[in-house]
């Protein structure tokens, strides 16, 4: 019985061991074992060069591994050609078998010294021919290198037909990619066209003349250079007017005529006036002394016989003179003037005008440009004012006076926000009972509000789609509303074609998407007219908002690798203002907190370090992650593995420590540990870093490189 159990141990202990020899050879089949190996040292790199220009070449060399030393780029062996295209750090490992690495090397770093490409601006887009042509170049600290070899940080020169310019920056002996490009058309401006809102009109009306079809400036006969204008004639007039850019002028173009009437008839007025003590004023109304059939019951009184001449500012207190009386039939024509003659009795001690009709003045607050820094106001004189004058307590400058004023802002107005205007009579009698009249008008400024635009792109990802391998850009816009009110109407224009076009790159598809509350526009292709992305929006004071625009390309004729993008943002404030501004890369519209992000313009910068190679045309592993649950990049994603195929992956720190390991890899790897000493603590996330990586597919390829995890 006792030799029956012997036997009955061994051999459940022959099985036991021969399940632990087939699954340490299952083992073997699947992975090496790490903890068994003797890490080697790790590898000493020396390089060429560490400061190079895009495009130059430099010669990295690991020296002190006896396996294979395997390259941060991903490359292997103990010597390596690289060519960035942005600055670059390079790092590699020594690997004795696999699973058993060393540390990181020491890492090189090899600084692009390339320079930003020039913006590059033209003073004028069309011009005549032989006209002085000027274009500027910024963003370039040291040379400007222009088309036509030609150096300086501006152009002038003079064109027979419409050219492309461009321009490189030399910076340090490095030479930038060239400047988006700008044309100059050589043109005569087309003639405007122009209409009238109303072409017979009674004397006094007033109509709008509008100019349409001209790309500079409308120059008028009378001197008037608004697209749109408001007039009112008293007498026919014929209109013209030209189309200017720069000294190049237009033909002139059609005429307008308004044809001016009147009513054609006078009132029947008495022409004579009388009045004497205690009264030293008479009354102008006395002299309707009935009512007239045909026409209204207005009456202008003016201080001459045309309707051009002042008013009379008190009709019902006016001294000895000559005055004109005009009627208004029902279609709103006034009538011929008729002179009325006032005649005034002395008194031997009369009572002053000036206390029997005390001076009245009131401001009216025409308009208020606070963005040219302009404000215009009107005097509205009464009793026996005849004049006034203006003052502010601002810095100011006024240009026009008399009842109508116009006040120019200065500096300090505008940094103020709020100016006091005067208005004063004159004092009628010196010394006398009589005194002067004032009165005071306030004016603010605006509600300034600010809309701010950050603009983030995230790693670029390689596609193949129908046979053509493309790059997909997807970039996070970030809107904000910093001021103190509302904004509606909030939109973002992205031109495409000037990042991506103008380089050789060919748009394959754009897609877009926005939080709620936002309108995309439907049409949006980022190309030629259809650059608005966002058509429509509301916004609370304090609140930001975001868009998603996501960009296919294909780069293989592109004369660059390096994608500088801004986009816009606008609103309308509670005034009907519009607010604006220019995008800054990062999440950040306004990244110094000085309130302004107007002044934070970084463009958004995208640098492919190369064209997709042969062997990422059927499995693309990209070069890291941001597992930061903001919806972009959160996994580590492996694409274009064949359906049939599986993959097992491991993951070591700079030291050399295995810290993920997965056996059957199914593309949802967060960023957390599930290997070593900290493996207990629930979803304990990696820090941010540099990792190394070996992947191996069941087909029998490897892939052993870097991948840099960012949150």
């Amino acid at each position: 019985m006792k030799r029956q159990l012997l036997y009955k141990f061994i051999g459940n202990l022959k099985c036991v061991l021969f399940g632990i020899l087939v699954t340490l050879r299952f083992a073997n089949l699947t992975y090496a074992q790490a903890d068994t190996c003797q890490n080697p040292a790790p590898p000493v790199i020396t390089g060429s060069a560490k400061f190079i220009c895009r495009n130059e070449s430099v010669k990295l060399t690991a020296s002190g591994c006896s396996g294979t030393v395997v390259w941060s780029n991903g490359e292997s062996g103990t010597s390596i050609v690289v060519k960035p295209q942005q600055t670059a750090k390079y790092m590699a490992i020594c690997r004795a078998r696999p699973g058993c690495i060393s540390c990181f090397a020491d890492v090189w770093k090899i600084t692009v010294n390339t320079p930003n490409a020039p913006v590059v601006a033209s003073l004028t887009k069309i011009s005549c021919a032989d006209d002085a042509v000027t274009l500027i170049a910024t963003n370039c600290s040291d040379i400007v290198h222009w088309s036509d070899q030609t150096t300086g940080t501006s152009w002038t020169g003079k064109l027979q037909q419409t050219t492309t310019f461009q321009a490189t920056c030399e910076q340090n002996n490095c030479l930038s990619n060239p400047s988006v490009p700008i044309s100059v058309q050589i043109a005569t401006p087309a003639k405007p066209v122009l209409s009238v809102s109303k072409s017979d009109i009674c004397a006094g009306q007033s109509i709008q003349l509008i100019a349409s079809g001209c790309l500079g400036t409308v120059r008028w006969t009378d001197g008037n250079e608004e697209l749109v204008r408001t007039v009112t004639p008293y007498k026919t007039m014929t209109y013209r007017a030209v189309c200017q850019i720069g000294s190049c002028r237009s033909d002139s173009s059609e005429s307008v005529s308004v044809q001016v009437r009147t009513a054609g008839q006078k009132v029947n007025l008495a022409t004579t006036l009388s009045n004497g003590c205690p009264f030293q004023t008479a009354d102008l109304s006395k002299a309707i002394t009935g009512k007239n059939p045909v026409l209204s019951d207005v009456y202008q009184f003016r201080m001459g016989p045309s309707l051009e001449a002042a008013i009379v500012q008190s009709p019902g207190a006016v001294q000895a003179g000559t005055y004109y009386v005009f009627g208004r039939n029902t279609d709103g024509c006034y009538t011929d003037p008729v002179a009325v003659t006032v005649q005034i009795i002395p008194c031997q001690n009369p009572i002053p005008v000036c206390l029997s009709n005390p001076a009245t003045v009131a401001v009216r607050l025409d308009s208020i440009d606070w963005a040219k820094g302009m404000v215009r106001l009107t005097a509205q004189l009464g009793g026996s004012a005849s004049s006034a004058s203006w003052q502010s307590d601002g810095g100011g400058l006024f240009t026009d006076t008399g009842l109508s004023a116009r006040y120019l802002l200065s500096e300090t107005d505008r940094q103020l926000g709020k100016i006091m205007f005067t208005a004063t009579t004159p004092d009628p009698d010196g010394s006398g009972p009589c005194v002067s009249m004032s009165i005071k008008q306030a004016v603010m400024a605006p509600s300034r509000e600010l809309i701010g635009l950050s603009k983030k792109v995230s790693e670029p990802v390689w596609l193949m789609e129908g046979g053509a391998s493309l790059v997909e850009l997807t970039y996070q816009l970030t809107v904000a509303n910093l001021g103190t009110n509302s904004l509606k109407n909030v939109q973002i224009t992205d031109d495409l074609d000037a990042v991506f076009s103008a380089s050789g790159a060919l748009i394959r598809s754009v897609n877009a998407r926005a939080d709620s509350g936002f309108v995309v526009n439907p049409s949006y292709t980022g190309r030629g007219a259809d650059t608005t992305l966002l058509s429509s929006g509301n916004m609370m004071a304090g609140k930001q908002g975001h868009v998603w625009l996501t960009v296919r390309l294909d780069v293989s004729r592109a004369n660059t690798l390096t994608f500088s993008n801004k986009a816009t943002a606008s609103g309308v404030d509670v005034n009907g203002g519009l607010c604006r501004d220019r995008s800054t890369n990062g999440t950040e519209s306004d990244p110094d907190l000085n309130g302004n992000p107007g002044d934070n313009e970084e463009p958004t910068l995208v640098t492919l370090h190369s064209l997709e190679s042969e062997e990422a045309k059927t499995v693309f592993i990209p070069e890291g992650f941001s597992p930061n649950g903001d919806g972009i990049n959160d996994k580590f994603v492996i694409q274009r593995l064949p359906v049939d195929l599986t993959a097992q992956i491991e993951v070591y720190n700079r030291w050399g420590h295995l810290v993920y390991r997965n056996p059957n890899y199914k593309n949802d790897w967060d960023g957390t540990i599930n290997q070593g000493v900290s493996v207990n603590v629930a979803k304990e996330g990696l820090p941010d870093g540099t990792y190394y990586y070996q992947i191996r597919l069941s087909d029998g390829r490897e892939y052993v490189r870097f991948l840099t995890l960012a949150r």
